[in-house]
């Protein structure tokens, strides 16, 4: 969430009226923003990504002023045609453009720093680093219109960019300037680059890098044009929309000019202030909150929160949107503000009347912690891998070349996972192979997933949670197996007896299948010289591998 830094005075001046800390930082928590602290008489909060119109002064000042009941409902722009156009040629690769004015703007250095903040702020954000869409803003009474809007040779281009003292190639500025060693690489594939000139043929920007000094926004600028340049359409004026509503904030009559676009015969206007309006029930917002307010007492929620009411009746009401707010786009996004107005530290929880459940860990979850809790306390280290691996490690190194039910990936995006694994020995050994430079003796486990191909399952696929454990040093055998193994079985308070078993991986009569209170559920033994050739290793290793599902039914049967 991006870091916001307003003046304290700014905002005050904006609200009409002084305010404690207490009741500021109330207003920003209400607004789901976080309090970060104060420095040098600025406010620092994150503000939600869901609320751009918030990434400045003025549209927190604008929510203010609703919150403590200054100024209720719609906010109320002027918004008039002007004779402004900008004709716009085939800038193929970042094709849409929105404009505006903002007139009788009044402005101090404060000013001019939140205007620049939220544009920064909504690059970073919503623009993608400027990717999908720039912004430009202008002192208006240094432009002559019409405005153009065209691809030129970067190497026909020369103008003062901003903070220069100079005229600067398009080469020099990309390469150079600060903003251009930024952004350049948007841009530097193609021959051509974006420029706004206008009738006189003066540079006002080169989106989406920098504008020119000659255009600059100062405290002396009355009058502002704005531009929004990208790649989608709609993003483009959703921007501009939140932009000149903010700057209107700063004008005497919250003067916005509309400009008209011309792309070839087709013809727009920008911005679209439009009002869209939504349908909410009033049982709707109430069984989402869990309250029982009246529709009198929902609109004064929303006219709170600055919507605007085009009709209500005992059940329903229809809300009209701001502009600026982009974030709405069901009526649940009402029912949201609705308790944000209401005030969250008001609503009190209480547990469903009917249906309801309580979560809590699922009892192989809190197994498994016991697991290894134990397998900690016998000595043995933990290590973790992926559920993905390599089919040849799992099968080939192992000496089960024949083994047909390993689920494969259709798509791998590398060699390294092509397969999910199917039990967990294999991990063991390349662990125990990686880390030999470490020195002997190594004593490791993991507790893990697997999944093997079962045609009866729904989904075709058998899974289980295992335990596995390896033991490497020079005079490892069976026996330093057996003890771990049986140490942890009868730590559960189970009995645990065993049965010869031949496996490929293992040497043949020191491997044997584990039976805990008669019950299969793994295997141990010494793994076979030619697998631990295939890993690289070069001492006796023993392992053993158990299910911890069934583990767990015969424990919780004895419980």
């Amino acid at each position: 969430m991006p870091l916001i830094s307003i003046d304290i005075e700014d905002l005050e001046k904006l609200i009409g009226k002084r305010l404690s800390m207490d009741e500021i930082v109330e207003y920003i928590t209400t607004l789901k923003g976080e309090y970060e602290g104060i420095e040098e008489g600025h406010i620092i909060y994150e503000a939600t990504h869901d609320r751009p119109d918030l990434f400045s002064c003025e549209g927190l000042a604008r929510s203010i002023r609703g919150l403590a009941e200054i100024e209720l409902g719609l906010p109320s722009f002027k918004v008039e045609n002007s004779d402004v156009s900008v004709i716009v040629d085939n800038v193929y690769y970042r094709p849409y453009i929105a404009c505006a004015i903002i007139r009788n703007v009044v402005l101090n250095e404060e000013a001019v720093r939140q205007i620049m903040q939220l544009q920064e702020k909504l690059h970073m954000t919503y623009c993608r680093n400027r990717r999908k869409a720039s912004i430009g803003v202008y002192d208006f009474d240094t432009i002559r219109p019409p405005i153009r809007y065209y691809l030129k040779n970067r190497d026909e281009v020369k103008f003062r960019p901003l903070e220069w003292e100079r005229e600067a190639t398009a080469k020099e500025i990309l390469t150079k300037h600060p903003k251009g060693v930024e952004y350049g690489k948007i841009i530097a594939e193609y021959k051509e680059v974006p420029l706004l000139i206008d009738s006189n043929g003066q540079v006002l920007s080169m989106p989406p890098i920098i504008n020119s000094e000659e255009t600059k926004v100062t405290e002396n600028t009355r009058n502002i044009f704005i531009d929004v340049t990208g790649t989608d359409d709609r993003l483009v004026n959703d921007i501009l929309k939140i932009m000149v509503s903010n700057v209107a904030e700063r004008s005497v009559e919250k003067s916005i000019m509309k400009v008209s676009i011309q792309y070839g015969t087709i013809r727009k206007t920008t911005p679209n202030m439009s009002i869209e309006e939504i349908k909410v029930e009033r049982r709707y917002i109430n069984e989402n909150i869990g309250l029982d307010l009246s529709i009198d007492e929902i609109e004064h929620f929303l006219l709170m929160m600055r919507y605007g009411i085009a009709y209500k009746d005992n059940e329903s009401i229809i809300v009209r949107i701001p502009p600026y707010r982009i974030d709405v786009l069901h009526p649940i996004d009402l029912v949201e503000d609705v308790a944000m107005a209401y005030g969250y530290n008001r609503l009190e929880p209480i547990l469903p009347t009917d249906h309801y459940t309580i979560g809590k860990a699922h009892p192989l979850e809190v197994f498994t912690r016991t697991i290894r809790e134990i397998m900690c306390g016998l000595g043995f280290q933990e290590v973790a891998s992926y559920m993905l691996t390599n089919k040849e490690v799992q099968t080939k190194f192992m000496k089960l070349e024949n083994y047909n039910r390993i689920v494969e990936l259709e798509n791998p995006i590398s060699d390294r996972f092509t397969v999910v694994r199917f039990w967990l020995i294999p991990d063991l050994l390349m662990s125990i192979s990686q880390s030999r430079g470490s020195g002997y003796p190594i004593e490791i486990f993991e507790v893990g997933d697997v999944a093997w191909i079962d045609e009866e399952e729904e989904n075709r696929t058998g899974e289980e949670r295992r335990l596995a454990a390896a033991i490497a040093s020079t005079e490892t055998t069976l026996v330093d197996g057996l003890v771990k193994l049986n140490a942890l079985i009868r730590t559960l308070g189970l009995k645990v007896s065993y049965s010869e078993q031949r496996h490929n991986s293992f040497i043949e009569g020191r491997c044997g299948s584990i039976l805990v209170n008669g019950i299969e559920v793994g295997i141990i033994g010494e793994i076979h010289p030619e697998v631990l050739s295939n890993f690289d290793i070069s001492v006796p290793v023993v392992a053993f591998e158990i299910s911890l599902n069934k583990l767990l039914e015969i424990y919780r049967r004895i419980s």
